[in-house]
């Protein structure tokens, strides 16, 4: 056997002080920890301040009020859009997602059903909501 290089001697001798390998050995523990809370950190890149839409957000439009349209012009606006936010409740309190022609896919806890809202010229079927599905525990 050789003996062992100068600089593995140096080494050794670093490393056997407690100081040291505890230093080191601290340094080894935290870098898990360091890199997990990194990368949790990163989200992307942020939108400029001049940008008008934000890039990956979705824009809904402003709910539209029933009472104000005709039950054909609310049909067709739901036919060319697929699905529209149109003001429900009592008095137009909120807005629900209507969607059409077609019967929605809901979320697993909901389930679609056909509506009615008081158009312009009465009562008008326009077409599906998701409502949360009852359950008797």
């Amino acid at each position: 056997m050789s003996k062992p290089s100068a600089v593995m001697a140096a080494l050794f001798a670093l490393f056997a002080a407690p100081a040291l390998r505890r230093f080191v050995t601290g340094c080894v523990a935290a870098v898990p920890v360091l890199v997990t809370s990194v990368s949790h950190a990163e989200i992307g890149q942020i939108p400029g301040a001049g940008d008008p839409v934000v890039r990956n957000g979705q824009q809904n439009p402003a709910p539209v009020n029933p009472a104000s349209l005709s039950c054909n012009a609310l049909k067709a606006k739901l036919q060319t859009a697929g699905e529209l936010s149109i003001l429900s409740g009592p008095k137009g309190a909120w807005g629900d997602t209507f969607y059409g022609p077609a019967v929605p896919r809901c979320q697993f806890w909901q389930m679609p059903v056909f509506t009615y809202v008081t158009a312009g010229d009465g009562l008008c079927g326009v077409g599906y909501i998701c409502v949360d599905k009852l359950s008797f525990d």
